[in-house]
């Protein structure tokens, strides 16, 4: 008869303890990867770049989460990871100084990630795959994941330009160097003993950018359209280009808010992290929609305000106006265009706006982390609520010529900036 385990092996090399001390490590580094791509999606110019790291965060997100979970397996004494050790805390403070898009890309996925790999792939080699086989499996399934964001990371590293990998290459051989320091990933003798307060100990938050940085096919503007569009079709290119780089801009807040609140739960991390990608997903579709239309990124201003009005207000405000009035208040008009969809015969629209909304629900609810934030306390949430739409209002008061601030419904008129 099959015998599905008649080739695994009884024994391996790390009992329990150590096997616990590295997924600590490894919950940590994951947890690092992905928080410092978040906290970058506004620097970094390259749409493409941004959409690259949206995936791999939300990715290294369920990695860390993973790992975290299998630790309450190890009989660690509750959930929180391993002090990573000075060693691999300046690793990720450098990689978070990274001076541009080559450096970061490169700093990754040359230096970081294989190193990584080659860590999971020395445990699963030494690891026990009968008697901990929750960990076998795990580390296979994140090992392909890694190997595939490699090759994704360094297909777009090599898509940069030539002068900015060159310039590079100093930074890089500090992280090869910062690498070395901290030695094989792999072995639990290096990792740190005393437990940490929280995944992101010790991390520094860098200043966020006002304006959220874009590439040479963009240019900045006060409204979505140089003229009022000729025709329908002229208007939905208008609309899909100012969406795409509007949902962006939300993915954009999203890993801003990740990155600045180390004090947060993990469950909000996940969170967010789900959502950031959900955005960059829905800027894509809005990208790939213009271009089925006939158009292509750059062909439009675009308006700064939907990043730039948010990263001004503190966290509480933030979190109310993104999930609970822009995101709440936008459900109807999803609607209201898929009925117009439906109306003119564009079934492409119809499908793709439909599993947005679906998108939207959860992101409504992520809403609920104000509510932790404030302890539930519902006088303190309704004057936040009251606060945030007196800001939006005075805001809109004071920049009548930026659409991006007006409700979804009746945005024609405001985006084409008539009376």
């Amino acid at each position: 008869m099959y015998d599905l385990y008649a080739d695994y092996r009884l024994l391996g090399t790390f009992d329990v303890a150590q096997t616990a001390r590295l997924v600590a490590r490894y919950h940590y580094i994951e947890a690092q990867l992905m928080r410092m791509a978040a906290g970058k999606l506004a620097d970094l110019p390259e749409w493409e770049l941004k959409s690259l790291l949206g995936r791999h965060l939300w990715q290294d997100s369920l990695h860390a989460d993973r790992w975290l979970a299998r630790l309450i397996d190890l009989r660690w004494p509750r959930r929180a990871p391993l002090s990573p050790g000075e060693p691999l805390r300046r690793l990720m403070a450098l990689l978070d100084d990274a001076p541009g898009s080559a450096a970061f890309v490169g700093g990754i996925y040359r230096q970081v990630k294989p190193r990584l790999i080659a860590a999971y792939t020395a445990h699963r080699a030494a690891c026990a795959p009968l008697a901990d086989e929750p960990t076998w499996d795990l580390l296979g399934r994140t090992i392909a994941d890694e190997e595939e964001q490699v090759r994704q990371g360094l297909a777009l590293l090599e898509s940069l330009p030539a002068a900015d990998r060159a310039a590079a290459r100093d930074y890089e051989l500090l992280v090869a160097d910062a690498c070395e320091a901290v030695g094989s990933f792999a072995d639990p003798a290096t990792a740190a003993e005393r437990e940490a307060g929280g995944s992101f100990e010790g991390q520094q938050i860098r200043p966020a950018p006002s304006v959220a940085a874009r590439d040479g096919r963009f240019r900045f503007g006060t409204s979505a359209a140089d003229r009022p569009p000729v025709d329908d079709h002229e208007l939905a290119l208008v609309m899909a280009h100012r969406d795409a780089d509007n949902e962006m801009h939300a993915a954009e807040l999203l890993g801003r808010s990740l990155y600045e609140h180390p004090e947060m739960p993990w469950e909000y991390h996940v969170d967010t992290a789900r959502q950031l990608w959900d955005e960059v997903r829905h800027a894509l579709i809005y990208q790939r929609y213009l271009e089925q239309l006939g158009g292509k990124l750059g062909d439009f201003p675009i308006i700064p305000g939907n990043y730039a009005y948010r990263i001004a207000l503190d966290f509480a405000h933030r979190l109310y106006d993104l999930h609970l009035r822009g995101e709440k208040l936008g459900m109807p008009d999803l609607i209201r265009y898929r009925e117009s969809a439906r109306d003119r015969g564009d079934t492409h629209y119809l499908l793709l706006n439909d599993f947005v909304h679906a998108d939207e629900v959860p992101h409504v609810k992520n809403g609920r982390w104000l509510h932790w934030l404030l302890k539930d306390d519902r006088e303190a949430f309704r004057r936040i609520e009251r606060e945030t739409m007196q800001i939006r209002a005075a805001y809109e008061r004071e920049h009548a010529d930026d659409p991006i601030v007006f409700a979804y419904t009746g945005v024609v008129p405001a985006l084409l900036n008539e009376e």
